[in-house]
């Protein structure tokens, strides 16, 4: 990097540094120029204006301390041209030491004009264009396959995370997450696009046999669910009806048989209708739409109705309750499943159940809560689990998946499901649903 003459110096002998001379004063008065009083110290006034003269001369003839050399601004310049040479070594190291293919292409015409070793920077040449090294192609990307990074950055000047699918030099496809960033001239307008890409080839393997797995649980579990439930409303039906007709001409023993067998199958048949639930609920796509939660409140209130009215249990709910987006269905459910979990394990003192509401700017919250047993801080934690049920749930009856499933409408609707309570002191279940589906 050199300067050439024209820009070292201001031009016609100018200093480049635009400074007050040192001294001038000092100079003057060592000349015998008028002091500060204005009185000449010695001499005739004619020969005082020649000193004075004098000395703006030899002001005039001695160097600036502030002017450089030729020399000094040479050797200035060669420091700073060591200096950069040392930082672009230093960042050409840290491209090349990536992994990953990266690149500096020119937005006009999709030119690489930097890559690293990764993305095969010694088999490219100056008219090498990034669609046809990664892509095959001899044209840009048209967005039917995948949507073209570049275009995409000089559209919107901000960066872009894609999923493309690259071709090595065998020609192999490979998935790839493209990764690609703006660079700007002077005038705010996209030049150049820094560009790399991470091999999630394996990642994506991954991904589809998980897939694969999860439809073969859930294959397994409609097909089990199936020839489970046929042979155990047999059972069932055939206990209900031995009761019915030879109820009265068996002993005790055979009775109490009976009454196990029977309610051990409708245990079975709750559970099988549970996990079909709860696959659905995690395989169906939700349908939203505009819902009145005062009309699934009251629905819910319907339905338990007489078991409120039979142990005495006080209902309340707020006077307004809004409308939102939701999957109506996947609403019912939930609030079904938490009234019936207060129902179940509020415990005999159970006298209060409450609904509430509160919302965000996000969100909108829903809340059951009872004044019944409670729940301790530990199974708060676990009891959203697969066939997780808490300590206190103890000879009532339940499947483990109610709340399996509150937690999984929940996520779908892009919220969340918890529970806060003190054992002895009641329990609120609480869910929120965003305002954005």
């Amino acid at each position: 990097m050199s300067w050439s003459n024209s820009e070292m110096a201001a031009g016609n002998g100018d200093k480049i540094f635009d400074i007050p001379l040192e001294g001038e004063e000092n100079l003057a008065n060592r000349h015998g120029l008028p002091g500060e009083d204005g009185k000449n110290p010695v001499g005739s006034p004619e020969e005082h204006q020649a000193k004075k003269e004098q000395a703006t001369y030899e002001a005039g003839s001695q160097p600036s301390q502030c002017e450089l050399s030729q020399e000094e601004l040479s050797r200035a310049c060669r420091g700073i041209d060591s200096r950069l040479r040392q930082q672009n070594e230093f960042l050409n190291n840290v491209i090349e030491s990536l992994p990953h293919p990266f690149y500096v292409l020119d937005a006009s015409n999709y030119r690489i004009k930097m890559a690293n070793s990764a993305a095969g920077a010694g088999e490219l040449t100056e008219e090498t264009t990034c669609y046809a090294l990664t892509h095959h192609r001899k044209t840009p990307c048209d967005g039917v396959e995948h949507a073209c990074p570049l275009q995409i950055v000089k559209k919107t000047k901000q960066p872009v995370i894609l999923e493309h699918i690259h071709y090595d030099k065998e020609g192999n496809p490979r998935n790839v997450e493209v990764h690609a960033y703006p660079v700007f001239d002077e005038s705010g307008s996209v030049a150049q696009m820094i560009e790399y890409s991470l091999d999630i080839s394996e990642r994506k393997k991954m991904e589809e046999e998980l897939a694969n797995y999860a439809e073969k649980i859930k294959l397994f579990a409609y097909s089990v669910s199936h020839d489970l439930k046929s042979p155990i409303i047999g059972i069932n039906g055939l206990t209900r009806l031995l009761q019915k007709r030879y109820r009265e001409s068996i002993d005790e023993k055979a009775k109490l048989y009976c009454d196990q067998i029977v309610k051990a199958s409708q245990q079975a048949l709750t559970l099988i209708e549970e996990i079909n639930t709860y696959i659905r609920t995690t395989e169906t796509q939700f349908r939203f739409e505009e819902v009145q939660v005062r009309e699934i409140i009251e629905t819910i209130h319907d339905e338990f109705g007489s078991f409120l009215v039979h142990r005495k249990i006080d209902w309340s709910q707020p006077q307004h309750l809004p409308q939102i987006r939701a999957d109506r269905m996947s609403l019912l459910r939930v609030f079904r499943n938490l009234v019936d979990n207060a129902m179940k394990y509020g415990g005999n003192e159970l006298s209060k159940i409450r609904i509430g509401y509160d919302e965000s700017e996000e969100s909108h919250t829903f809340s059951v809560g009872d004044d019944g047993a409670g729940i301790n801080k530990e199974d708060c934690e676990k009891i959203f689990g697969l066939f997780h049920r808490s300590k206190s749930a103890t000879g009532a009856e339940g499947t483990g998946l109610g709340l399996s499933i509150v937690k999984e409408i929940a996520e779908k609707h892009r919220g969340r499901a918890w529970v806060e309570s003190d054992e002895g002191k009641g329990a609120t279940f609480k869910f929120s649903i965003s305002k954005v589906l």
